[in-house]
């Protein structure tokens, strides 16, 4: 089976092959949308990047407050904007601008992203990652930088749309919110549920957001698919404790707290939980086996989306599709080991160890479920898995029918005929579910085209995003945001 490595290193090579001969997936070969200029978009999305990449912004601690106050000063030289730097304490804040329509006569519509990112050892950079860079790779310009990706590429094209959309706003029916958050990457709840719980009134009247969390991939040098979010997993922190008589090391003792918990912790992470399919993802699966080339996993793809298929169809067919590790995050709950502790030298037996599990849970499954299913696979009495917090309400899925999500179909297919449109639960989270839990409508792309190989760099090292797909995220965004807006 084809695996996630194999797939980016392929799906690489077939771009850099095609671009070397003339091809490109960031040309765009249909008419530009109305008043958009692409050069001044390319230039404009380069220009904020470049900005937003040299304002040190890792979290912790965050501060965002430097990027707020440039998205002040470009949003102040747009007339008809109001704009808000919101101040969250220590160097951190929140941003919201509104674009005003000249006669509204529907609701506004909200785009957004983070200004923070996560940290870099840099000693594993090529580059400086607080210095956007640009390399000349083969067949392509790259911009390397923390956040180019996530999330910083999203609001430089975000913000050169507006700068293009702001000229024609005596033609738009919505207002168009613009709103930048801190600490989506963890920490202190000053991010998003600061803006829900204390800044409601700013955005409240949104329709429908457009946020981070999908995906455009490149694959044979071509926009192969455009993934939009609906929903997302839920995270959750399950930590599995294990006691045991302390001793010396030289006198093994049988029941070893660590020697328990390690075999628990081994189940565990081995356990499948159970497939639960939900709207989105079976037209999900559905969409995807149109452009699937491997025969085996097409079929898997088209046996466990047909209406009417039983249990046993269903997870005949997610046994296949679960070789390979993205399928099998998207049909259940799953679950990553990400801390072990325990031991204080290495001749002493400790009473004590602990593992962290990282679960991110269906937004139709049960945590408390799931947690007593841990508990049973360890199968240690000397080992306890246990919830940190409170189970969570699952917001609801944003429907495929809004107005939002046919404007971002109808952009996708308007620049490449030929891609297709899929929509997509994000097995990470983003700040869309606040927002769905306010009942606003939240789906997510990140609208820069990528090969596996440049997604998989998000968080890792070496963020890049190439040059090119700058201009064509602002596109995208803009048509989008006309589409939805323009009377």
């Amino acid at each position: 089976m084809v695996t996630v490595a194999a797939m980016s290193v392929a799906s690489t090579l077939s771009a850099r092959a095609a671009m070397a001969q003339g091809a490109s997936p960031y040309v765009v070969s249909t008419p530009a949308p109305a008043g958009f200029d692409r050069a001044q978009a390319q230039a404009a999305t380069l220009e904020h990047i470049k900005a937003l990449i040299g304002r040190n912004t890792q979290n912790p601690p965050g501060n965002e407050l430097l990027t707020a106050q440039y998205f002040d000063s470009v949003f102040a030289k747009i007339p008809g904007v109001e704009r808000h730097v919101l101040p969250a304490g220590e160097g951190r804040a929140n941003f919201v601008a509104r674009l005003r329509a000249a006669n509204p006569t529907k609701r506004p519509v909200m785009i957004m992203g983070h200004m923070d990112v996560v940290g870099v050892d840099t000693a594993k950079w090529k580059t400086p990652p607080f210095t956007a860079t640009i390399v000349n790779e083969p067949g392509v310009q790259y911009l390397y930088g923390r956040g180019a990706i996530d999330d910083k590429g999203m609001l430089s094209a975000a913000t050169a749309a507006l700068q293009q959309l702001a000229a024609r706003r005596d033609q738009l029916d919505r207002d168009i919110i613009f709103l930048a958050t801190a600490a989506e990457e963890g920490g202190p709840e000053v991010g998003i549920d600061e803006m829900v719980g204390k800044h409601f009134d700013l955005i409240k009247d949104a329709e429908f957001a457009l946020n981070e969390g999908g995906r455009v991939r490149v694959a044979d040098g071509r926009v192969m698919s455009v993934n939009i979010q609906t929903t997302e997993k839920v995270s959750y922190t399950v930590t599995a404790l294990a006691t045991g008589p302390s001793g010396h090391g030289s006198v093994p003792l049988p029941d070893n707290a660590l020697a328990a918990l390690s075999r628990a912790a081994q189940r565990v992470h081995v356990w499948k939980a159970p497939v639960l399919l939900n709207e989105t993802t079976r037209l999900y699966f559905s969409r995807l086996a149109r452009i699937e080339k491997d025969p085996a996993m097409k079929a898997a793809m088209q046996r466990v989306s047909a209406p009417g298929a039983s249990k046993a169809q269903i997870d005949a067919a997610a046994a296949i599709l679960s070789r390979e590790p993205l399928h099998n995050a998207v049909l259940r709950t799953g679950q990553s080991l990400t801390i072990i502790k325990g031991g204080i030298r290495s001749n002493v037996i400790p009473s004590d160890g602990s593992a962290t599990f990282n679960v991110r849970v269906l937004p139709n499954d049960d945590v408390r479920g799931i947690v007593t299913a841990f508990n049973r696979v360890g199968a240690e009495k000397q080992v306890k898995f246990t919830l940190d917090g409170e189970p969570r309400t699952s917001p609801p899925v944003s429907p495929v029918t809004t107005a939002l999500y046919q404007a971002m179909e109808a952009s996708a297919l308007a620049m490449v005929p030929t891609t297709t449109v899929i929509p997509f639960m994000s097995t990470g989270a983003t700040d869309g579910a606040a927002l769905r839990a306010k009942g606003i409508p939240t789906y997510g792309i990140l609208p820069m085209p990528l090969p596996m190989e440049d997604e998989l760099r998000m968080h890792g090292d070496n963020e890049r995003v190439p040059v090119p797909a700058l201009g064509w995220a602002a596109e995208f965004l803009y048509r989008t945001l006309l589409r939805v807006t323009a009377r």
